[in-house]
């Protein structure tokens, strides 16, 4: 994915943002779905989110054999689809409908009362190394973004800082020892981009993203910016 010019390098931004912004979205809806006991909507939303990130990360790791970044991202993807049924779990064994079909969890297993300690967090680092090892991101990510999502489910303000921390790793696996500045300022446009994912209503989908698209695909041009001419680090 060469960027040759600065309007090429708009499109590719915007697509790149409204492409990720869908990923998330549609994990969402995957959510939503499993606690409202619909299995085949459920179904549909998670392969659109797998096959959303997926390509998200082919457009963020462009030098990437194609089936690489899309493992790494379908792996990223799983690793959330764990965090959701974690946090979301005594919903879902409420739920009179059959999940069994499309959850990554085993529903005859209780896990203990405390989603902190759920030993599928295990799994969600697990799925986390695959994307690593598949992307060439530091290892330490799967372990900081693990922690940042156990902090932010329970709404513990430590979650940014490891947020941050964790994004600067998967930053450098896309750029190049980029400068200091730009570390703390796309690590901010990260974090506001998760407050607008927290924000969103789902109620109509294309405000929702439209609230978040412009702050997204400024991130991913500053990104792309900083790349030498048709390439990645």
């Amino acid at each position: 994915m060469g960027i040759t010019s600065r309007t090429d390098r708009a499109t590719d931004t915007r697509l790149t943002a409204a492409t990720l912004l869908e990923a998330y979205y549609c994990q969402d809806d995957r959510e939503r779905y499993l606690l409202s006991g619909d299995v085949r909507k459920a179904a549909d939303a998670g392969a659109n989110a797998l096959e959303k990130m997926a390509t998200a990360y082919e457009m963020e790791f462009p030098w990437l054999d194609r089936s690489r970044a899309r493992t790494a991202g379908r792996a990223f993807m799983h690793a959330l689809f764990v965090q959701d049924e974690i946090e979301n779990w005594e919903g879902i064994r409420a739920v009179p409908t059959d999940l069994r079909d499309v959850l990554v969890s085993d529903l005859d297993e209780r896990y203990g009362p405390d989603p902190v300690a759920d030993v599928r967090w295990e799994s969600v680092e697990a799925s986390l190394r695959t994307t690593c090892r598949t992307a060439g991101i530091d290892e330490r990510y799967a372990s900081l973004q693990t922690r940042f999502w156990v902090l932010h489910g329970q709404s513990d303000p430590r979650w940014e800082e490891v947020a941050r921390a964790a994004h600067e790793l998967k930053l450098r696996a896309m750029v190049e020892d980029p400068p200091e500045s730009a570390v703390d300022r796309l690590g901010r446009r990260f974090v506001d981009g998760v407050r607008l994912h927290d924000g969103w209503t789902h109620r109509d989908e294309t405000a929702d993203l439209d609230d978040a698209v412009d702050l997204v695909a400024a991130y991913y041009d500053e990104v792309f910016s900083l790349r030498p001419e048709g390439g990645g680090p």
